[in-house]
Order: structure tokens, then C-alpha cells, then sequence
């Protein structure tokens, strides 16, 4: 929490020199973003927008409401995004916590039913007790004291034609249901998220409201995806380079190296369409293929070196190119003359 706070405070620092602005996801420990999720909890639906996906299709929904406030001396706004899309962790979270509060409530109504008490006053007061005690959160628990009437029990067996005794005893009798609206409620919550910015609502005549905030950090993904083979310990692991200037030149090879990948990768999804899809490795039928899917593809091309008896050094393939390796070939304006 700690490097967060300190990270923020110099970022905002740092930006705000820049002439820039700043997209990041609120951690729900820090004191703003905790005050935004709990006015956003007492919002009504009008108050938040309507629904909307960023994705063609199968993609989450998304509803927004948007705050401010101000951090280390810096206007923010706080934008407080509800998705459909629950995070796996969370929801296991929130199913293991009804399951443990169920069987909680089964083991009450068994302790209750197996312990009567010989006076009402006694009842009363343990079911006042139990009432304070119980705070469910996805169930509703109806609890009451309950009078029955027994046969006494005594030892030996009753003599006949003797009325047996009776005794008035109460129980406390526990009532569980599942409720389904806090449980939609608690799932809610747990799928909101705050986003910290301090991009102006307009901008360069653009209109930056909460939908567009989003869809920029959600477009984040693609860029840091990008990168990820940067992160790689296999490239990044050991550097055999001495000077810290060599280690920035290296940086830089590197970031060419993604720009090339990332233009090659574009102008062979411009001819793959998900009508003619890219028959991948193991058969997989591709419709955006990414660059390390397409290279596979050329994994296992040979390229046979015969030398001719004047000396010569003739190149030849050691198998025909399949269709898909010519196609991507030929998309890309080049042939399998590039081997040879």
C-alpha cells in the first residue's frame, strides 16, 4: 500500500510536469477509492449509466458512475466501473463464504432443536441473544420461540391405565432462506472497481467521459501484451553488456524488434478473415493470428544446401511449402524464393 501511495504521489507529480494525464485502477484500500465505492453503493440505477460492452461480441457489460475528489493536492476523478464480468477469485470468495455461512446456520438449527429450555423467559432471552449474534449475509434467518407439549419422560416402564405426565417445553425454532437479492447485491460489489484519472472531461474537442476513460484502459492490454516477451527472463534474464549506455542501445534493439513483429503481425491479419480463417498449429483454425502463431507455421521449413561439382552452392527446400505457408508468404508480397 505503501509503494502505491508513494507511486502515485510521484506520478501525479510527474505527469502533471509532463503535460500528460494518468489512467490507473484504484487499489480498495486507499482512502479515496474506498469512499467512492461507498457512495456508489447508495446510488441509484438512474444515476449510473446503461449498460454497454467494449468487445463485438461476448465481451462483459459494463455500467459507470463517476466521482471526484483530490489526492496528494491533485484533482482527480474517480470513475466506479460495475462489470458483468466477476473476477474469478472474487467469486470464489463469495461462494466459499455463503457455503461456510449455510452450514453455520444448519449447525445453529440443530444445537437449538436439540436444547429445549423449561421456561419461556429463559427462551426468550436466548432467542434475543441468538438475534444479536446473527448477521447473515446471504440468507434470511426467521427465528421464534416454539411451545410444545411431551410426554415426561421417566424411568422404568408406565404403569397402566396411569395418564402419562405431560411438560411444556420451548424451542428455539430457526427459519433459513436464501437471499437471493443480497447475493446479487454482494456479486455487484464485488465486480466494481474504481479507476483514478486525471484526463479533463473534454479534451482537444473530444469528449473524455467515463465510457471513453474506460475504453482507453481497457486498450492498455494490447500495448502491455506487447511487451511481455520484453519481461521475458529468457531475453532479459542475463545481459552480457557492461556499460549502462549498451544496456539502453540493447533496450532499444529490442523495441525495434517488437515495432517490426508488431507490423508484421498487422499486415497478415489484414488478409485473414474469419470467412478464410489460418489453419494453424495442430489444425487450429485462426482468425487473428498473432505473430508467434504465424512463425510456428515456418518452424519445421528446411532449407537444403547442395554443392554443385563446379563448386558451386545451390539452395533448395527440402519439402514443398504447404498452402497456408504460400498464402501468408504471398500476402505479405513475397514468394519462397526468399529461401532459395
Amino acid at each position: 500500500m505503501f509503494k502505491f501511495v508513494r507511486f502515485m504521489k510521484d506520478t501525479l507529480a510527474q505527469t502533471k510536469a509532463a503535460n500528460a494525464f494518468l489512467i490507473t485502477r484504484g487499489p480498495s484500500s486507499l482512502r479515496i477509492v474506498k469512499a467512492a465505492l461507498a457512495e456508489a453503493d447508495v446510488q441509484p440505477d438512474p444515476a449510473w449509466s446503461d449498460s454497454f460492452s467494449l468487445a463485438e461480441k461476448n465481451g462483459a457489460a459494463y455500467r459507470v458512475w463517476e466521482t471526484a475528489s483530490t489526492y496528494e493536492g491533485h484533482p482527480v476523478r474517480l470513475i466506479v466501473v460495475e462489470s458483468s464480468a466477476l473476477d474469478q477469485r472474487k467469486g470464489k470468495t463469495l461462494e466459499k463464504e455463503r457455503v461456510k455461512e449455510a452450514e453455520l446456520l444448519r449447525e445453529e438449527q440443530a444445537r437449538w432443536e436439540r436444547h429445549p429450555f423449561s421456561c419461556r423467559e429463559d427462551a426468550e432471552q436466548a432467542l434475543a441473544s441468538l438475534k444479536a449474534s446473527l448477521r447473515p449475509r446471504f440468507h434470511r434467518v426467521k427465528a421464534a420461540v416454539e411451545e410444545i407439549v411431551r410426554p415426561k419422560k421417566r424411568r422404568g416402564r408406565p404403569k397402566k391405565g396411569v395418564e402419562p405426565e405431560v411438560e411444556t417445553l420451548y424451542l428455539l425454532r430457526l427459519d433459513v432462506e436464501f437471499h437471493q437479492q443480497a447475493w446479487e447485491q454482494a456479486r455487484r460489489k464485488a465486480s466494481r472497481f474504481v479507476l483514478v484519472t486525471t484526463v479533463p472531461k473534454e479534451w482537444k474537442g473530444r469528449t473524455m467521459d467515463a465510457r471513453e476513460i474506460l475504453k482507453l484502459y481497457k486498450g492498455q492490454i494490447s500495448v502491455e501484451m506487447n511487451f511481455s516477451f520484453l519481461k521475458d527472463p529468457f531475453f532479459t534474464d542475463e545481459i552480457y553488456v557492461k556499460k549502462p549506455e549498451r544496456v539502453a542501445v540493447l533496450g532499444y534493439l529490442f523495441l525495434l524488434a517488437l515495432a517490426i513483429y508488431r507490423v508484421f503481425q498487422r499486415r497478415v491479419r489484414q488478409f485473414i478473415t474469419p470467412e478464410r480463417p489460418l489453419k494453424g498449429a495442430g489444425g487450429r483454425k485462426l482468425t487473428r493470428p498473432t505473430g508467434q502463431a504465424i512463425f510456428q507455421l515456418f518452424e519445421y521449413v528446411k532449407v537444403v544446401l547442395l554443392k554443385l561439382p563446379d563448386g558451386r552452392i545451390q539452395r533448395a527446400l527440402g519439402k514443398p511449402l504447404t498452402y497456408e505457408q504460400r498464402r501468408i508468404l504471398q500476402g505479405l508480397g513475397m514468394d519462397e524464393s526468399i529461401y532459395v
